[in-house]
């Protein structure tokens, strides 16, 4: 069951490479982790190909669904880094050249003693309204929008550049723009039942009501039960998950072993 009204977040990560089986999206588990501490719910996250009209469709298809919209990768240098140019198709812009990014970019690759390829002049292109956002530890800034009151980030790839991006210049951006709610989780690890029959006991408890959400794991001899409640204060949600936990602990008893 859905949790209570919130703002919420979709993720979409830029890469034909984590289409195969070399290579795993973990951006999207740090920014899921990250929002979901900032009571910000992640409904929906997808992989898409370095392609411009499917990024530019992916775009379009999220933002209805979202308050938040976070996009990782595809703002290289290279030919297939095309992130900038399909997020401005979506939203109907232009972009504008800044001179400013690219010297920043040059003195990078002056302090490293290397020479900067023409490619790297397309980093230096802005989405029109976008805000910068600085990144000291590689060539591509990030970018942040906001329309109709919902938030864009575009940013890097490389988990050593993001993880920063996120702390330092994403975050504070989201709180600052969102009311957020408090978002708490508790979890029950359960032995010697079956999926279904955790479920056929607990489902009259936890199915009364949206907010605490109750999601089922199943695995080889053990079952999951994960509760995320979300409210105003922190103590709000602690009371609304024991309120929860209480009659499903009382229902399966020693079954529960954690």
């Amino acid at each position: 069951m859905p949790l209570a009204a919130g703002p919420t977040a979709q993720i979409i990560a830029i890469g034909s490479e984590m289409l195969t089986p070399e290579k795993t999206d973990t951006n999207s588990l740090f920014l899921t982790l990250e929002l979901n501490n900032l009571g910000i719910s992640v409904t929906g996250k997808q992989v898409v190909s370095d392609q411009l009209h499917r990024i530019s469709e992916a775009v379009l298809e999220c933002l209805v669904r979202c308050d938040l919209l976070l996009i990782s990768g595809g703002l290289g240098p290279t030919e297939d880094d095309l992130t900038r140019e399909a997020v401005a198709m979506a939203l109907g812009r232009n972009m504008a050249f800044h001179e400013e990014i690219l010297e920043r970019i040059r003195e990078r690759f002056r302090k490293f003693g290397r020479p900067m390829t023409e490619r790297n002049r397309k980093q230096a292109f802005v989405i029109d309204g976008a805000e910068v956002l600085p990144n000291p530890h590689g060539t591509a800034p990030g970018q942040a929008l906001e329309i109709d009151g919902k938030l864009i980030f575009l940013l890097p790839g490389p988990p050593r550049e993001i993880m920063p991006m996120v702390m330092e210049h994403v975050l504070p951006r989201v709180s600052a723009h969102f009311p957020l709610p408090v978002l708490r989780t508790f979890t029950f690890r359960i032995a010697g039942l079956g999926e279904s029959e955790v479920d056929d006991r607990v489902a009259p408890i936890y199915t009364r009501v949206a907010n605490p959400e109750t999601t089922i794991l199943a695995a080889a001899g053990d079952i999951t039960l994960q509760f995320r409640a979300i409210a105003d204060t922190g103590k709000e949600a602690e009371t609304m998950l024991a309120a929860l936990a209480d009659p499903i602990r009382a229902e399966l008893g020693e079954r529960i072993y954690s």
